[in-house]
């Protein structure tokens, strides 16, 4: 539900987010309801970063689970968890 109370936070519609960026609305249900994660470009991610004020590591914490995530190495040879 995070996904969802950002948008309730910043008053930002299904619609206005759809078409920020470039998708329908019925494919922000499904991430909302998380029916669906976004499949989306890499545009179209910094659109959705960019509109929800969140970085790319945000929008990943809010679909995944730390343990998850952690899995990810980094460029700095470290793990996702523990940068």
């Amino acid at each position: 539900m995070k996904l969802l109370n950002r948008l309730q936070e910043l008053d930002i519609t299904r619609k206005f987010l759809a078409d920020e960026v470039g998708v329908t609305e019925r494919s922000i249900y499904r991430w909302l309801s998380y029916e669906k994660e976004p499949r989306l470009t890499v545009l179209q991610v910094l659109r959705l970063c960019t509109v929800l004020g969140w970085t790319v590591e945000e929008l990943a914490e809010a679909y995944y689970p730390p343990e998850e995530l952690a899995k990810i190495p980094t460029q700095s040879g470290g793990d996702y968890a523990t940068n």
